[in-house]
């Protein structure tokens, strides 16, 4: 007869039962004998040598350095260890920079290792009791978060001390680990201190440090901030070339704020959403961003207009928008992403086909990293483009310049400190050199001119950033030497210097045929409609941009609000385009409100007055204009200040 005993329920143990105190001791080479075949069956997929050296590290207790190119599987190097049988139930602390990488990140855990992540951040209620408490129940595989939580008081207190979660750390992983060294001395000091970690976690634990950029300077800061000692750490570099992404670096050749150098981004004769290239548009400027939307939606034919093809996506909007967005960039309903490092960072999306990089960045990394997120799948190939200001061909590198010798002047003896560099200008004979003038509209200067290679400072803080800009040779090569890269064997057309052919496909607009303002003549600003245009643009702020960064003039500059204010009646949508030149932004989207609202206003053009002596303008200063303009709805003669309410947003009435 069976027993009706209930039986007892199966205890679970956790990080704080005394029983489940293991003390983690290093495996032997003999242990990690058969590793490759068993992260092949684990993966399905055979790992490559140096993920498989990285997991091995961490398995044998040994600090590590992987230098290996974007979407190469250094989140694999993570994962491998928990798959070891003497490595189960242990705990992996992964470090990483941006919380929509982190939400990225559990994600991909998630589906393709099967490992439990939490990501730790402030969208999920940070160091909560309650996280603290699952964190401690050791439920999860991986632990990610920021340096700043990493670091916070709460988190060492109530995690990091306890001495049952410190014996189950299996390694702390640095992901991004560039990043140290470029923001360690800045906005995120934290990152600076990350070495402080080993204070709070168990003797030979291994560190592990990920980056797909490490030039010479960078790399040796990385290892002394996470204080890898000189001797017995493993360093793993395979590199960062993609050789089935093509690299373009031209001009911008039209005036910056109308755009029209991005042309190219939405290919002549689309029809369909599926004829645009998936594309990342890197805009490291927010308002920037918010202009270049409006322009690349004006590249579109009507009916796809204003359908979510073209979407911003920064670190400053909220998680659910950026959640929803890089769904449907991954669905592939948007098609171009402009975005900043928020997105992008580590987030593994196979099938984009184009990046373009919108303005020199500082260093050589930031463009190495983005143009490392084309074409990310098997098969696939992508290009990547840098449009540069025409300032940054004219910048003298590689030569000898008398301020940066030695400088003993005024010194002690011995001394041998350099005075501060400043950068020189060649002048326009040296741009041309250099290839100022190549991918402009019609090719009739792509040839390169000086087929040589500027001297290359590996200690530069651009990191040869101005070199890859400049030279006439082989862009990968420059690469080779910053990165220290194998020879390289592109599977495409390597570069616009190996393959000008490359320029074709990143042609800019005709260049504009822009009337002078200076023809319009000005007279004094009219207060009044100073005032209406102002509550117009806010109304427009308010509606349109809800929670946006920048502020109204972000829509309608005081410039041109001044200009507006001071050349007599619009009546005409003619005369409208002849005051702003072409110079406004936001013209195709709001210029037709814009002309609702000056239409029905009769300003009187009242000169300007006659320059005054600095002695006269003390004496009296001259008084704001007021609004001679017609009595009408919501107006009064001689008003200063606005009482009517702005309705559909392009049409004044009274209240």
């Amino acid at each position: 007869m069976a027993s009706t005993k209930k039986a007892k329920p199966r205890h679970i143990p956790t990080l704080q039962d005394k029983d489940h105190y293991v003390k983690q001791q290093p495996l032997s080479e003999n242990d990690t004998r058969e590793l490759k075949s068993l992260l092949h069956d684990r993966f399905g997929w055979m790992p490559r040598s140096f993920q498989i050296d990285a997991i091995r590290a961490q398995l044998l207790g040994r600090d590590a350095i992987v230098h290996a190119g974007t979407g190469s599987g250094k989140t694999a190097i993570a994962a491998g260890p928990h798959f070891h049988p003497k490595r189960k139930g242990f705990i992996t602390i992964f470090v990483s920079p941006l919380i929509a990488l982190q939400e990225e990140q559990v994600h991909t855990f998630k589906k393709e290792f099967g490992l439990a992540a939490l990501a730790i951040s402030s969208n999920h209620d940070g160091c909560s009791p309650l996280v603290v408490k699952n964190i401690l129940h050791g439920s999860h595989n991986i632990i990610i978060l920021s340096p700043e939580m990493l670091l916070s008081r709460t988190f060492v207190d109530k995690v990091l001390r306890k001495p049952m979660f410190a014996s189950k750390i299996l390694s702390v992983v640095v992901d991004e680990a560039h990043v140290i060294s470029h923001w360690g001395a800045g906005f995120r000091k934290q990152y600076g201190e990350l070495g402080k970690i080993c204070s709070f976690i168990r003797r030979g634990t291994p560190i592990i440090a990920l980056s797909a950029t490490l030039p010479r300077r960078v790399r040796r800061d990385v290892l002394t901030k996470l204080q890898f000692p000189k001797d017995g750490y493993i360093s793993i570099d395979v590199g960062n070339d993609r050789p089935n992404v093509s690299l373009a670096v031209r001009a911008i050749h039209n005036p910056m704020n109308t755009f029209a150098d991005l042309q190219f981004v939405v290919p002549r004769g689309v029809e369909k959403a599926d004829d645009i290239p998936l594309t990342y548009l890197y805009a490291d400027d927010i308002l920037g961003g918010v202009e270049i939307e409006e322009y690349i939606e004006g590249l579109l034919p009507l009916h796809l207009r204003r359908t979510g093809l073209i979407r911003p996506y920064t670190a400053s909007m909220t998680p659910e928008y950026r959640t929803e967005v890089m769904s449907q960039f991954r669905k592939e309903q948007v098609r171009v992403l402009i975005c900043t490092d928020a997105a992008g960072m580590g987030c593994n999306l196979p099938n984009v086909e184009l990046v373009v990089q919108w303005r020199l960045p500082k260093k050589l990394s930031t463009f190495v990293q983005r143009a490392g997120r084309a074409a990310r799948a098997p098969g696939r190939t992508g290009l990547a483009v840098l449009l540069v200001e025409k300032s940054a061909y004219g910048k003298v590198v590689g030569v000898a310049d008398p301020e940066t010798e030695p400088n003993t002047k005024g010194r002690k003896r011995g001394s041998t400190k350099k005075a501060p560099v400043k950068a020189k200008g060649g002048g326009k004979g040296y741009s041309v050199q250099h290839g100022v003038n190549r991918g402009a509209y019609g090719g009739a200067e792509d040839e390169v001119k000086l087929q040589e290679q500027p001297t290359l400072d590996l200690e530069a803080e651009d990191e040869g950033m101005s070199v890859f800009v400049q030279t006439g040779t082989c862009r990968r090569e420059v690469l080779r030497e910053v990165f220290s890269n194998e020879k390289p064997t592109p599977v495409v057309d390597c570069c616009d210097i190996c393959c000008p052919q490359l320029l074709s496909r990143v042609c800019p607009a005709p260049p504009l045929t822009v009337q002078r303002q200076s023809a319009i003549r000005r007279g004094q600003p009219i207060l009044g409609v100073k005032s209406i245009l102002n509550a117009w643009r806010k109304e427009l702020h308010i509606r349109d941009f809800p929670g946006a960064l920048f502020s109204p003039s972000g829509i309608l500059k005081d410039e041109t609000i001044e200009l507006l204010a001071g050349v007599g009646n619009i009546r005409t949508k003619a005369r409208l385009e002849q005051v702003l030149a072409g110079q406004w932004t936001w013209y195709e989207r709001y210029g037709d409100a814009l002309l609702a609202v000056l239409q029905p206003l009769d300003i009187a053009k009242i000169p300007k007055k006659t320059t005054q002596s600095a002695v006269a303008k003390k004496r009296a200063a001259p008084a704001q204009p007021t609004m001679p303009i017609k009595t009408r709805e919501g107006f009064s003669s001689n008003e200063t200040s606005c009482r009517g309410k702005l309705v559909n947003y392009g049409i004044l009435v009274d209240t």
